[in-house]
């Protein structure tokens, strides 16, 4: 067995030992690879760095209900494949963070991401680091006592290498430096420029880390040429194929609030007038809307081969002043980013689509138009 494997092992053991406090590695409500591999790996960090005296218990947790974990597809994939099984991971729904806290025994790190959502903002004042690799959000805490290691790169992994390379490097065992690696390589889709999402820090680091795994991938010293890893990776991901609809809008979502409206934004891994082929001419819409409580849906669409990434957006809003009202923000927002242009898709009422131009603007870029516009309505 490997160390990261052993820790993980002994998880749900330190969540029910005595501390004199938990800390709770935690990534974001999408619970996507980069989520998933940051909070375990980070997590596994500051375990190794505890010293005897002042030992606190710390476990990662992927912030999802267990029962949606299938539904990540890649995750499930690329941490079976190193060991780390679902017996061996704990789940939002598996630990009450309102009562730790309440009890004055919680600490919390966020991953891949540096603001709470509204249903945790209770949580802020447990808070004591953030590692996340989006721009800073004017609502990201400042609290001193808050390490924030906020930069613009490609995959929180690559932050999370870097920290391990500098604070202890003999963590980086083969499958430790693989789970990093592969999940670089599939958010910078192979480290390729033209996906417009890779830096210079993803290249340096995923050669390092390319340079520690048994075997290395081939691929290694010119790191930006295909490997087997992104494919497999994103194949995975892409394997939808025994998913409904509902769970394809569940599978990798964010949710925006303001202006008295509650928005889902659902990545889906194929073209959205292919989905929309899949929703039984929007009836799943439309009760997909009712079981949320979601008065709005932006569904963006991505399609990721060796050679290039297509991406599309589609908004399906049954209230029409609402719908065009979004839709000139979405297109106008930061000086036209998105770059996009109208699609045609099935007649479906409530529904409009865009080819989006801009192929390295993914929810990252979204998010904030999206939630620039909800600020200026009122309820």
């Amino acid at each position: 067995m490997c160390p990261i494997v052993d820790f993980m092992n002994a998880i749900k053991k330190t969540l029910s030992a005595r501390w004199p406090a938990l800390h709770v590695v935690l990534g974001n409500e999408s619970c996507d690879l980069d989520s998933a591999v940051s909070a375990i790996v980070y997590a596994f960090l500051l375990h190794s760095l505890q010293n005897g005296e002042e030992a606190v218990g710390v476990v990662p947790v992927l912030n999802i209900p267990a029962g949606e974990y299938p539904l990540k597809t890649e995750v499930t994939h690329w941490l079976q494949k190193h060991g780390i099984l679902q017996n061996s991971l704990i789940f939002r729904d598996e630990v009450n963070l309102s009562r730790l806290q309440e009890g004055g025994s919680l600490r919390v790190t966020l991953v891949d991401h540096h603001v709470l959502p509204p249903a945790d903002a209770y949580l802020e004042s447990s808070v004591v680091g953030v590692l996340d690799h989006r721009p800073l959000d004017p609502n990201a805490p400042t609290n001193e006592r808050v390490t924030m290691i906020v930069e613009p790169v490609g995959s929180c992994c690559t932050l999370v290498a870097e920290q391990v390379m500098a604070k202890n490097p003999a963590l980086l065992d083969p499958v430790t430096a693989s789970l990093l690696y592969g999940t670089i390589i599939l958010d910078t889709v192979n480290l390729n420029p033209a996906a417009k999402r890779v830096t210079p820090k993803d290249i340096e680091v995923a050669s390092q880390l390319a340079r520690l795994m048994s075997p290395p991938p081939s691929s290694f010293r010119i790191v930006h040429h295909a490997s087997g890893g992104v494919q497999e990776l994103t194949e995975a991901k892409a394997d939808v194929s025994g998913l409904t609809c509902d769970q394809l809008l569940r599978k990798d979502l964010k949710v925006a609030t303001g202006g008295g409206l509650r928005v889902g934004v659902a990545s889906v891994p194929l073209r959205v007038t292919d989905f929309l082929g899949r929703s039984e001419g929007g009836r799943y819409l439309a009760e997909h809307l009712v079981t949320q409580g979601y008065q709005m849906l932006l569904v963006l669409g991505v399609t990721i081969t060796q050679e290039t990434v297509t991406r599309d957006l589609a908004v399906y809003c049954p209230d029409t002043h609402i719908r065009e009202q979004v839709t000139s923000a979405l297109v106008e927002g930061q000086g036209g980013v998105l770059q996009l242009a109208p699609q045609e898709c099935e007649d479906v009422e409530g529904w409009v689509a865009f080819r989006q131009g801009n192929v390295g603007a993914s929810r990252k870029v979204v998010m904030p138009i999206l939630k620039a516009w909800l600020a200026t309505r009122t309820s």
